[in-house]
């Protein structure tokens, strides 16, 4: 199931409501102008509810799987990418300082909020700052061979003798 771009969130949070479906790659254009590819579309669960205080929150998780640089080989390594959401929902930029500290603000102003924005703005910040493939799958022989010369040259008698050989490079 398709989950819908325009919500009502302080609507869902007080019917407790749920929505849990996809949203589809083609729709994900901020995150797809940040990675090489988004390769699957994005599988999304949020709950919206009260908190303790009355405030209405929205948590869940949501995953897709992009294919990003590896910083070695410089080739495609798909990655998935994971993010917890922990919002609470106020109607401006005054409140922030009333949302809790475990939640993040979601500013929404109107009635109807755009809930494929927040998701990518959760997504875009979840991106890891470098990527690699694992050893084993990674082509970038030049890295692989220093790494290898160097674990043979490295002696265990000192934390930082690899620091020296880099050193001496």
């Amino acid at each position: 199931m398709s989950l819908p771009a325009q919500i009502d969130p302080r609507k869902l949070a007080l019917q407790g409501a749920v929505l849990e479906g996809e949203i589809f790659a083609a729709d994900l254009t901020r995150l797809a102008t940040a990675v090489l590819a988004v390769t699957s579309s994005l599988k999304a669960y949020v709950q919206f509810a009260k908190d303790e205080s009355g405030q209405p929150v929205a948590t869940g998780t949501v995953s897709v799987f992009v294919d990003v640089v590896c910083q070695r080989c410089l080739d495609p390594v798909n990655i998935e990418l994971k993010a917890d959401l922990s919002l609470q929902i106020i109607w401006s930029e005054d409140q922030i300082s009333n949302v809790a500290p475990d939640r993040e603000p979601w500013i929404v102003v109107d009635r109807f909020a755009d809930l494929i924005a927040v998701i990518e703005d959760e997504l875009l910040l979840a991106l890891p700052i470098v990527n690699y493939h694992n050893i084993e799958d990674c082509t970038g022989e030049a890295f692989l061979k220093k790494a290898e010369s160097i674990s043979e040259e490295t002696d265990s008698s000192s934390p930082f003798s690899i620091l020296k050989q880099l050193k001496q490079q």
